[in-house]
């Protein structure tokens, strides 16, 4: 099967291709192409086209555009879903259906957002004299997006708010889940978005991504994905406004009153939900180490329910992950930690018995060293990292061992105390007993100044503001 390319309101293939393959299996489901600067600048020309007609359009004919696109996505739920769950590993019943289901509630809300973004006007000094503001699209949009939620992310955080917003867009997703990408596209057409507004470009970072965030008919960039590609687009990008989500390493900051019960939940479910494939996931909790030991009890007697299996099992609850590089970091950082003196107390290496080396056991490691790359690196993999600490003076500390600043959580049952120390930590978000990942496109997501987990913020109208500019008119009337 062929999962080609959307540019102009056409399907579109080329010579060069490569096999799409099943983590869970290790065998192929198809076939993706490998586009070129050739198809970018095809998909580029295209959206700069539409441009016109994109910011002629009233916020309610943009409305109900979105509002066809989750028609039309709500119609191929099950068919997104499952070329989802086999491409990236997420098991169907339980995760892929939901990110399906997120994309359709995402293009329903910016539909209404969009009808309640409201302009301004502007004082001035000058009696006879009035300024309006107004918000208007940047223009054609190039959206670089992660493999972790292939469709999730792009579409909450920058396709469906920037089509609300009156942008065009050419969408290049990774390599390793552009199947999705090309069976969800089949959704815009179904809606008939007009041809060019949004393009699918597949194909590599040097010969498609580096040349389209570079192209000089992008207007802005929305990036998703690491902080060292990050930085690579920042340097090709030069001044076009961006939009960046990078990495995280959020550390959950167990106090000695937290309810355990509770926080053992939340970070156990920040650790193995998308088999901790979450920028904003449990990579490394900072447990005081009175009820250290008690918190490892309570997590070992849940653990079970985080069944490893067959992504297309309805009893899965977690599947295989997606990338080697993934399963690489992870053993690494295992034999590095335990090495240093960390105890293995659950998991720690590849579940036997499975067709491929892609289903990591869920892991519990406990007494992990304040040097180790547990504590100061991000590791995207179903992994609970334990750093006891005697004195919470010592806190900060430990949380800037690691540069990251995009979320993190806090357990305390005092939240007068937990709420001043959340003031102080400088990450995007802080989350108060509850996971940290937990989020809602209803509010701000992204980094903190100072900080490699990148820039501006994405969610609802957050993003619609970022994918638009405040654009001004002054009038001067005649004095009276």
């Amino acid at each position: 099967m062929l999962f080609p390319m959307y540019i102009d309101g056409k399907w579109h293939e080329c010579e060069k291709k490569r096999d799409v393959y099943n983590p869970a299996t290790g065998k192929s489901i198809g076939q993706a192409p490998m586009g070129s600067i050739a198809e970018v600048d095809r998909a580029m020309e295209a959206a700069a086209r539409e441009t016109s007609r994109m910011e002629e359009m009233t916020v309610f004919e943009r409305a109900a555009m979105c509002v066809n696109i989750a028609d039309a996505i709500a119609a191929r739920k099950e068919e997104i879903a499952k070329v989802l769950s086999m491409e990236h590993g997420k098991p169907y019943h339980t995760e892929a259906l939901g990110e399906v289901g997120a994309c359709i509630g995402s293009f329903r809300e910016a539909a209404e957002q969009i009808k309640w973004m409201t302009s301004e006007v502007i004082q001035v000094r000058e009696k006879d004299t009035r300024v309006f503001g107004y918000r208007r699209p940047r223009g054609v949009y190039v959206v670089v997006s992660p493999w972790n939620f292939p469709i999730g992310n792009p579409t909450i955080y920058y396709l469906a708010p920037g089509l609300a917003a009156g942008n065009t867009i050419v969408w290049l997703p990774p390599m390793s889940s552009a199947a999705v990408a090309s069976v969800y596209m089949k959704c815009f057409e179904d809606a008939k978005v007009p041809p060019g507004v949004i393009n699918l470009v597949i194909g590599n970072a040097p010969e498609a991504k580096t040349p389209a965030c570079a192209h000089p008919t992008a207007a802005a960039i929305a990036f998703t994905g690491s902080t060292r590609v990050g930085h690579e687009i920042m340097a090709v990008a030069k001044a076009k406004p961006a939009l960046m989500e990078l990495g995280g390493n959020g550390p959950v900051v167990v106090f000695p009153d937290a309810d355990l019960n509770r926080a053992a939940a939340g970070i156990m479910t920040g650790a193995f939900s998308n088999a901790g494939q979450i920028c904003t996931s449990t990579e490394r909790v900072l447990v005081h180490e009175s009820v250290a030991d008690e918190l490892v009890e309570i997590m070992l007697a849940g653990i079970g329910k985080y069944k490893l299996g067959d992504p297309m099992d309805k009893d899965t609850v977690m599947g295989p992950v997606h990338e080697k590089s993934v399963v690489k970091t992870f053993l690494s950082q295992v034999e590095e930690a335990v090495g240093k003196g960390a105890k293995v107390v659950h998991g720690g290496g590849i579940a036997p018995g499975f067709p491929t080396e892609h289903f990591i056991q869920p892991t519990i490691i406990d007494h992990v060293p304040i040097d180790c790359q547990l504590n100061t690196e991000e590791t995207f993999a179903p992994i609970v990292p334990l750093i006891r600490y005697s004195d919470e003076k010592d806190l900060p500390a430990l949380i800037n061992m690691s540069p990251y600043g995009l979320a993190m959580a806090v357990y305390s049952k005092d939240v007068e105390k937990a709420m001043r120390f959340a003031e102080k930590m400088k990450f995007g978000h802080v989350n108060i007993n509850a996971a940290s990942s937990y989020w809602d496109w209803t509010f701000p997501a992204g980094g903190t100044g100072g900080k490699e987990s990148g820039f501006g913020r994405c969610g609802g109208k957050w993003s619609i503001e970022e994918m638009s500019e405040l654009r001004h008119v002054t009038v001067s009337y005649s004095p009276e």
